[in-house]
């Protein structure tokens, strides 16, 4: 259906689809060439999802739509296990980020700003069962 939009074949009528597609012709007119291969969902689970997850909000036309940056790793996720490197006082460096995320709570002396840095710095780990991941 998009491939069909974007070629001129069909009108977007879809007011959540919109944003998508005038942003891809944006991006489309940087191309000098520029062909495209179709590939069913049932071979494409992540566009698959995508379009489910689309499909069940409600965007709203003066809506800005912000870029969604995806990583993929080359190896699993449990190779990238935080080593225990020990600072000065004894305790590994993530240990913050652990107490944080096991406990809900700060060290002891932290200022306003650095709190808000352990917040924004945790969402980039998780804990499975006792060991801490990024």
């Amino acid at each position: 259906m998009v491939l069909r939009q974007i070629q001129g074949h069909w009108k977007t009528r879809d007011v959540k689809l919109r944003p998508y597609h005038t942003f891809l012709e944006l991006l489309v007119g940087i191309f000098d060439d520029l062909s495209y291969t179709h590939l069913p969902r049932a071979q494409n689970q992540f566009a698959n999802v995508l379009a489910i997850l689309a499909f069940m909000i409600d965007i709203s036309i003066d809506t800005i739509v912000h870029h969604l940056l995806i990583e993929s790793r080359s190896v699993p996720a449990y190779c990238c296990l935080i080593d225990e490197t020990e600072l000065d006082n004894g305790l590994p460096w993530y240990h913050d980020i652990y107490q944080f995320l096991r406990l809900d709570i700060y060290p002891e002396v932290i200022t306003a700003k650095d709190k808000r840095a352990l917040r924004q710095l945790a969402t980039r780990f998780v804990i499975c069962g006792a060991t801490l991941y990024r």
